[in-house]
């Protein structure tokens, strides 16, 4: 459905997959929490979220009473909302501009007041039963004969302390080396813009976990989390990639990325890790974390980098190599990655 009465309905980023043929009627709002449930909305009162990010990564200009679907998703942003994927009542609030909707619990004292909505349903098919994104995941197959490529993780201090930008940068590396590498967002909230640079990069294939039938990942379990980390790789490997790079959202201390970083299956097939942080001795306490569960720390990177003397004192404190962009563009990583055995 493209359009509910005489109104157009604007569809964000964390619908991509849905068929919007599936909907046909509106099924009542329950009081309820359900990650992945999806909603139309009509925004009631502007707030943070002034615009939304379409499916192709375009943003759409909010307005009052613009009709819109949302879906609800746990959100765990440090700098901005801390929400739950929560529907009691008729109100509610956008948690992000991928279109992850639900209630603000807290919030970072410098954001402004969320954007409200109005709930006028659940999305329905033909019989009336409620949609859900995992509806509309892409299931895959386990890989029986794709050779296994290399997995390197980008891990940072916290939120936006270089992770994208670092893998980024090393994708591009590995392809001008004329590598064939693929990536992947593993954790995170649904936003099209941290795959589109990643695409951009040169990576050959790039998927989040929204292809997974996941909004966001805050609030999910260890099994779950499992399971979005396999459905990808599998995905990934069929195109038989030399190097996977995978970006774990937040910091390292985060609960859902602690979660996978600490599980064997993870760390079993994990070959190196890089590590951004905007200081010194965020990359001490974050590469002696990680050598301790057992990771090979590569290099750090972030904007701690942009100094030469805040490399100084990183490659004093961790004997690695602080790099920044430049460098790691330049090649610097791709020479690190050649040097360390295959997990």
């Amino acid at each position: 459905m493209e359009t509910f009465g005489s109104q157009r309905i604007k569809w964000p980023y964390a619908t991509h997959l849905v068929d919007r043929t599936a909907f046909t009627r509106l099924a009542p709002v329950v009081e309820e929490e359900n990650p992945g449930a999806l909603l139309l909305g009509r925004v009631v009162a502007i707030g943070r979220h002034k615009d939304l990010e379409s499916v192709d990564g375009r943003r759409i200009a909010l307005f009052r009473d613009d009709l819109f679907v949302g879906a609800l998703g746990h959100r765990y942003a440090t700098d901005q909302f801390e929400g739950a994927a929560v529907c009691r009542g008729p109100l509610g609030h956008i948690l992000s501009i991928g279109g992850v909707c639900g209630e603000v619990v807290s919030k970072n004292e410098r954001m402004a007041e969320p954007t409200v909505v109005e709930w006028l349903g659940r999305l329905a098919g033909d019989d009336g039963t409620p949609l859900h994104l995992r509806d509309f995941r892409r299931a895959t197959a386990r890989p029986l004969h794709a050779p296994r490529p290399r997995i390197v993780l980008s891990l940072g201090a916290s939120m936006n302390a270089g992770k994208t930008t670092t893998a980024a940068q090393l994708v591009r590396s590995l392809a001008t080396a004329g590598l064939r590498v693929s990536a992947a967002k593993i954790t995170g909230t649904a936003c099209r813009k941290d795959p589109s640079l990643l695409e951009d990069a040169g990576a050959g294939r790039v998927l989040d976990f929204t292809w997974a039938g996941w909004p966001s990942t805050a609030g999910c379990s260890r099994d779950e989390l499992l399971a979005i980390w396999r459905e990808i790789t599998w995905a990934l490997r069929a195109d038989q990639p030399d190097y996977l790079v995978y970006e774990i959202a937040d910091g390292i201390v985060q609960r859902e990325t602690r979660m996978l970083l600490e599980d064997p299956l993870v760390r079993e097939s994990v070959d190196a890790v890089t590590y951004a942080a905007p200081d010194s001795l965020s990359c001490e306490s974050g590469v002696r974390m990680l050598r301790t569960m057992g990771y090979t720390v590569l290099a750090t990177a972030g904007p701690v980098a942009n100094s030469p003397l805040g490399r100084a004192e990183v490659e004093a404190m961790t004997q690695l190599p602080c790099l920044c962009g430049e460098q790691i563009l330049g090649g610097a990583l791709v020479q690190a990655i050649s040097a360390v055995k295959a997990a």
